[in-house]
């Protein structure tokens, strides 16, 4: 899943960013698959994530139900999400694990934590996947301040000028951090981006009383 990989930000601002993906394999073991991930999708849920949709569906912050997202389901269904908390993706994780469906599990995060949280759970990875930073002329991308928040959906659909406008509102005080953080995000329909790490990057910019 590298379209999670490219989040841009200190280490201190990532260090409770996870993205979980759950998938099927077309052709392999997608065929009556729908009523394990309908399983899968409860155990996620149950966790809590701050963040859980689909393609087909949008997700939780444009007001869409996890039923909704169940029902949406296609052939090759797929569960993503995200969680603001280390400690809800090891849980997430060891309950997947005890399930033992038998499907590709993905995690996306500080590699050092997911490393541990393998050897942990006995887990040998697949292969470990690294963004090698952005190359070509740099100087055409927007602030690093604008990038946090845009890189947070991997497939390119929250505009800078959306990101510059809602600063924009927080700033005069118009809009909160966490109402910002959430229109932001609408646009990224997958459900990885991370709303609670969006909403800690924007309180830099509300107004001093």
């Amino acid at each position: 899943m590298t379209h999670s990989l490219h989040r841009r930000g200190t280490d201190e601002s990532l260090k409770n960013d996870y993205v979980l993906l759950i998938t099927a394999a077309s052709g392999i073991n997608h065929e009556g698959s729908k009523e394990m991930f309908s399983k899968i999708l409860d155990i996620v849920w149950e966790v809590g994530p701050d963040n859980i949709g689909s393609n087909e569906t949008g997700t939780i912050l444009s007001g869409v139900t996890v039923e909704e997202i169940r029902a949406g389901f296609t052939n090759v269904p797929r569960v993503r999400c995200n969680y603001a908390s280390k400690e809800k993706v090891r849980e997430a994780i060891k309950r997947l694990k005890e399930l033992d469906a038998g499907y590709s599990v993905t995690v996306s995060g500080p590699t050092g934590d997911i490393l541990e949280m393998c050897k942990e759970f006995g887990i040998k990875p697949h292969s470990v996947n690294f963004s090698l930073d952005i190359w070509g002329k740099k100087e055409l991308l927007p602030s690093e301040e604008i990038l946090e928040l845009l890189t947070m959906c991997g497939h390119g659909l929250i505009s800078q000028q959306l990101v510059k406008e809602t600063i924009e509102k927080v700033k005069s005080g118009k809009m909160t951090p966490k109402k910002a953080a959430e229109k932001i995000g609408h646009p990224c329909v997958c459900g990885i981006y991370n709303p609670v790490r969006a909403e800690e990057l924007l309180q830099k910019y509300v107004p001093n009383k």
